[in-house]
């Protein structure tokens, strides 16, 4: 499986702000696949990931950065620590009303939060839906943001490419992106889901995603 999607979150990222001389927190880090595009631009990269297995391969994957274990609802961090607090896909996966509040505590006058989020009408979302169904999720991240009391002073929606052989690498990818067994009733929807496409080689699936950037007005 090939996917760009990292690439092009990354280059949403510095399309919304200067990262120069900048501290950045990244909240759900994961394995680290940003937080290591990002290292070398800011004067200084941490991340938070709740997860101990992924936190272990991120400090492997980035020993550049400050990498710890936790979760955006309840930062470790002084208030107005950061210029930048970036989430990486990860709002939806935590309480997003709680998770912006810290991010505007930690965050300094003038700073910004950017959250790049999934969008549920794209394919990657409808099939990855059939396995973890995180629509209402992603609908109360939004509505968090809207009501956050940052000012949104910019919004994108793009589009990434995942690429895989045929329908099976599809399908085993599906399953080991949850940590799950294969269950035929699921490989089944999946297949009826791709329709035409689940006969073509290879098979691209389009990822939709959205990136705001919010402001923290100095008081």
């Amino acid at each position: 499986m090939i996917d760009d999607s990292d690439q092009q979150i990354m280059d949403r990222i510095l399309q919304c702000v200067d990262l120069e001389n900048k501290q950045v927190l990244e909240i759900g880090c994961g394995d680290g696949r940003i937080t290591a595009l990002l290292v070398g631009m800011p004067q200084e990269i941490v991340a938070v990931e709740p997860d101990e297995t992924s936190l272990r391969k991120a400090r492997v994957n980035v020993p550049e950065a400050t990498i710890c274990l936790g979760s955006g609802e309840d930062l470790e961090f002084p208030d107005e620590r950061f210029d930048l607090v970036i989430f990486t896909l990860s709002l939806h996966h935590q309480d997003s009303r709680r998770a912006l509040q810290e991010a505007d505590r930690v965050l300094k006058d003038g700073g910004r939060v950017v959250i790049i989020e999934p969008r549920n009408e794209g394919e990657v979302a409808k099939v990855f839906g059939l396995l973890r169904n995180e629509d209402q999720a992603t609908v109360e991240a939004q509505e968090a943001i809207n009501e956050c009391g940052l000012k949104l002073d910019a919004s994108e929606e793009f589009e990434a490419k995942w690429t895989y052989e045929d329908e099976e690498e599809l399908i085993q990818s599906l399953f080991a992106y949850f940590h799950m067994e294969f269950d035929p009733d699921v490989a089944g929807q999946v297949s009826r889901l791709l329709g035409e496409k689940a006969n073509m080689r290879p098979i691209t699936l389009i990822d939709g995603m959205i990136i705001q950037s919010l402001k923290k007005e100095s008081t």
